[in-house]
């Protein structure tokens, strides 16, 4: 993969929330076309805010992103909006990134009929949408508050995938889900990856999920990378400390 050019590269970034918060401190990176990237590590660890950066939803206060070669870290306007094309996130909480007076067909299409698509098509594109994530064409009509999480998950990931974006960041998208439903959303990502090609860069604490769904995994202590490597690497033959004892605690209550 390093032969190839990274579609996302993160060269030592730091977010500070306050002067003496800092939350994610000198962190470097490049997630590759087609790869899947897991970032794990404990609650505030700064996976999350890594993920917020990268998608520009919380500023740097220093270091560089590039998206396909081009630096993001700044960028604001209609340059900010066509990142938002080319990286889109999936939340823990679906429902709450769902406008409740709208649909989730409003919600799946609201991209599209800012493209200038026809209504017609846009219907016809969202119901697509919706049999790729395993829902019917009827939960077009639903509110976010008519239908389970794990319904709720598949229509955001369908919103996420409506512009076909080239990076899907995954904040803790299945970490609320009871097992059999996280089953079936992992199926449905990995399904999507194989066909749109995109690369997923998936944060998580579920160390058993990550090992079998990503290609390489990050290791976040506050704030740093501790630990990178292949998953099974990582996973089966972990040399830091920190991480022996997430495995150990993963494995043993997971």
């Amino acid at each position: 993969m390093k032969r190839v050019k990274p579609v996302l590269e993160v060269r030592d970034l730091t977010v500070r929330f306050t002067q003496r918060d800092t939350a994610v401190d000198g962190v470097s990176f490049q997630l590759y076309p087609g790869e899947i990237l897991g970032i794990a590590g404990e609650s505030g660890s700064g996976k999350s805010t890594v993920a917020r950066a990268v998608t520009r939803l919380i500023d740097a206060a220093s270091g560089e992103i590039f998206l396909k070669g081009a630096p993001i870290t700044h960028v604001t306007g209609k340059r900010q909006r066509a990142v938002y094309r080319d990286i889109q996130m999936v939340f823990q909480s679906p429902a709450g990134s769902f406008d409740p007076r709208k649909t989730l067909g409003d919600g799946i299409g609201e991209s599209l009929g800012n493209t200038g698509m026809k209504r017609s098509e846009v219907r016809e594109r969202v119901g697509e949408l919706l049999r790729q994530c395993g829902l019917g064409e009827e939960f077009a009509g639903k509110y976010a508050r008519e239908v389970s999480g794990g319904q709720c998950q598949r229509a955001a990931i369908a919103r996420a995938l409506a512009i076909r974006p080239d990076i899907l960041v995954c904040d803790e998208a299945v970490n609320a889900l009871d097992v059999t439903v996280q089953k079936q959303i992992i199926e449905v990502l990995k399904d999507l990856q194989q066909e749109y090609g995109m690369s997923y860069l998936f944060i998580s604490h579920d160390l058993a999920l990550m090992q079998s769904f990503c290609d390489r995994l990050l290791i976040m202590q506050k704030g740093k990378i501790v630990e990178e490597g292949t998953a099974d690497e990582v996973i089966l033959h972990p040399k830091k400390e920190y991480t022996k004892r997430l495995m150990e605690a993963a494995f043993l209550f997971g």
